[in-house]
């Protein structure tokens, strides 16, 4: 149900001629993220950690323009959690970037992103059209196999000692899966997504 809700969305969106995000917040810490690594017998690779927790929230976007349909992920962090203020500073900035078209953004049910839309709705109602993802379903946001990759593959076995280093090392990541077109289209599949 929910992958026929988000092909009539996209649809939309192609058929209005505006561009389309999928909107995600993600969580990265200063704590390493392990992986499965190579090594010699009986010697482990050791990772030194840092006894910081800091964290940074991550704000992901997948854009898609509307006649190509071409995809890009956008990226950026900041510091604490996603709130209605920071949520429509974000807004703002998507929407000087795209001029004066229409967006559509697609993302789940936040509290923020809901107090944003009601904002925009009473200030700025022609700028974006919100639609949102159904209740309990991450998996149909392709935002959600970007962080997959950025931690799991790209981020891996990585211990930053620093904030600065973990968000140099995440813009690493987002590079990494802009200069290989093939692995946004494949998010889009697992999120049973035809593009």
């Amino acid at each position: 149900m929910g992958e026929a809700y988000l092909e009539t969305i996209k649809k939309k969106a192609k058929k209005l001629g505006i561009p389309l995000i999928f909107w995600d917040e993600g969580n990265f810490s200063l704590a390493p993220i392990r992986g499965t690594t190579w090594c010699e017998v009986g010697k482990p690779i050791e990772l030194r950690e840092t006894y910081s927790r800091q964290s940074q929230t991550g704000l992901g976007m997948i854009t898609m323009t509307p006649v190509r349909q071409q995809l890009q992920f956008r990226f950026t962090m900041f510091d604490g959690g996603m709130n209605t203020e920071m949520m429509i500073f974000f807004l703002t900035m998507v929407h000087y970037y795209y001029g004066c078209n229409k967006v559509m953004i697609i993302l789940d049910r936040l509290p923020a992103h809901l107090a944003a839309e009601k904002y925009f709705e009473r200030v700025h109602p022609h700028w974006f059209l919100f639609e949102y993802l159904p209740a309990y379903s991450p998996e149909l946001n392709p935002v959600e196999q970007c962080w997959n990759h950025m931690k799991n593959v790209e981020m891996a076995n990585f211990v930053p000692m620093c904030i600065e280093q973990l968000e140099e090392k995440a813009c690493q990541a987002v590079n990494a899966i802009n200069k290989e077109p093939k692995l946004l289209q494949a998010f889009f599949l697992h999120a049973k997504l035809l593009l």
